[in-house]
């Protein structure tokens, strides 16, 4: 048996099981009225949130090749994602290099969601990071922490 911990979170799991998505909740945001949301519907608070999923890749998969592969996989969806900021390279505290994007998708009730996500890879195991936020200012009073955040990821 594997142990697999994180905070208040322990299990015992098969040794060939894995952990592979995490889902944490930041706090709720109180509803605003933003132009830039464009849906019919009255606005509703929204829960920041941060997503870390983990897959095994082939050696020959760099994190620029793994992005391109998941904007394919929504494209095919049929998700509606916009690039909001070029991809940038960066250098984690840990001393992992990654891919630091950020993209804006419709939410299912119309919502405009600006995502910054971390892509960086230990040996064989690709890690994807990311922040949700409500796209406009609610998501730029969260820029920094968010940044700060997924820059820590050891």
């Amino acid at each position: 048996m594997s142990h697999i911990h994180f905070g208040p979170f322990a299990l015992d799991v098969p040794s060939d099981w894995t952990l592979s998505t995490l889902i944490l909740a930041g706090p709720v945001s109180e509803a605003v009225s933003d132009p830039q949301l464009r849906s019919p519907k009255a606005p509703r608070p929204f829960q920041q949130n941060l997503v870390a999923t983990m897959e095994q890749v082939d050696p020959d998969v760099t994190p620029e090749s793994y992005v391109q592969r998941q904007i394919e996989g929504l494209r095919q969806a049929g998700v509606t994602r916009h690039e909001a900021k070029p991809p940038e390279k960066v250098q984690l505290k840990s001393g992992l290099e990654g891919l630091l994007t950020e993209q804006v998708m419709i939410g299912g009730d119309g919502s405009w969601v600006r995502q910054m996500q971390l892509v960086t890879f230990k040996g064989s195991i690709a890690h994807t990071l990311i922040a949700s936020h409500l796209d406009g200012p609610l998501f730029e009073q969260a820029r920094e922490q968010f940044r700060a955040i997924l820059l820590s990821f050891k």
